[in-house]
């Protein structure tokens, strides 16, 4: 068990390097600098950005009300939500450029 979880672990950073890739190979690539590209990129954040007070208090009132966090998973839980706000970002980002 403790395998399979390094594993998913690896798994998801390997995801989060490739959605940083994703992210920044458009953001300095020449697609970003028309229009479409500046709008492509408009769009990921006005879905992403709101997301993460969002779910930062979430974490918060789960931490307060529910049931109190160490340090540790409180850390680990906010990794999660950086990181999966970046792989989110990427995958809105390639749908976007296909879609438009």
């Amino acid at each position: 068990m403790d395998i399979l979880f390094v594993v998913c672990r690896l798994v998801y950073v390997l995801i989060f390097f490739i959605a940083v890739f994703i992210s920044l190979k458009f953001e300095w690539g020449e697609e970003y600098k028309d229009e479409r590209g500046k709008s492509i990129s408009n769009k990921s954040y006005s879905i992403v950005f709101p997301l993460m007070p969002l779910g930062w208090l979430f974490i918060e009132l789960y931490n307060r009300f529910i049931s109190a966090l160490d340090y540790e998973a409180y850390k680990l839980a906010i990794w999660f939500l950086i990181t999966g706000l970046m792989i989110l970002q990427a995958i809105i980002i390639s749908v976007l450029k296909r879609k438009y």
